[in-house]
């Protein structure tokens, strides 16, 4: 979800509006997923090691779940 190859940008939104509705072990789940790939952003010490733009729709799934 997190690649704009597989997630197309137009479609992101729609994706988001569904995780909006996760709930219990789902939710968890996808918010331990992108929190481990936002600690191997911080452990690479600023270096992006993710394509573009995954970063910052990792970051958007965060804010909504979290």
């Amino acid at each position: 979800m997190y690649d704009s190859n597989q997630v197309p940008d137009e479609l992101f939104s729609t994706l988001l509006a569904y995780l909006e509705g996760l709930q219990g072990r789902a939710r968890e789940l996808t918010v331990q997923k992108a929190e481990a790939l936002m600690q191997k952003l911080d452990e690479a010490g600023g270096m992006d090691p993710l394509p573009q733009g995954k970063t910052q729709r990792i970051r958007q799934v965060l804010q909504l779940l979290s």
